[in-house]
């Protein structure tokens, strides 16, 4: 099989600014490593400039501010997520309106751009929310224990 020294190069570039964080938090919680390791491979399988490689990066970054969302332990991690899902609500509209005739190159490249932006915003809180959930930050433990049962008569 042929390596593809560009893709891997350009997988490099873009995973390389989160990528001690990300190494970091796989070695205090190993169990994390599938998890973020699935949404890197679905997110680095369709990264071109083409409005279909657009749409579907856009997809799987729903995926995960869903999961930040559903995950998140404060206002300031909501409202966060909440951003993420408009940009991404006005990435999508934009990737819409370039699948007309007419729309140039540069035209797909700069929301492509956008796009690599918000991918690594938001695997980056992905993966430290991953770390996080796994660490129990952020969790009342009364309400994650098992609850106490008064002893029955």
């Amino acid at each position: 099989m042929a390596v593809d020294r560009k893709s891997i190069v350009e997988t490099i570039k873009w995973i390389g600014p989160f990528l001690p964080k990300a190494i970091d938090l796989i070695k205090q919680n190993p169990e994390i490593w599938q998890g973020i390791q699935d949404q890197a491979n679905r997110l680095t399988r369709r990264k071109g400039t083409a409005v279909q490689d657009v749409l579907a990066t856009i997809e799987v970054l729903r995926d995960q501010v869903a999961y930040l969302a559903e995950s998140a332990d404060d206002a300031d991690e909501s409202r966060r997520a909440e951003a993420w899902s408009k940009r991404l609500s006005h990435c999508e509209h934009a990737a819409q309106l370039l699948t007309a005739p007419g729309t140039t190159k540069d035209e797909r490249k700069a929301l492509a751009a956008r796009v690599a932006t918000l991918r690594t915003e938001i695997f980056t809180a992905f993966i430290a929310e991953q770390g996080e959930d796994a660490r129990g930050i952020g969790r009342v433990p009364e309400l994650d224990a098992e609850p106490n049962l008064p002893d029955e008569a």
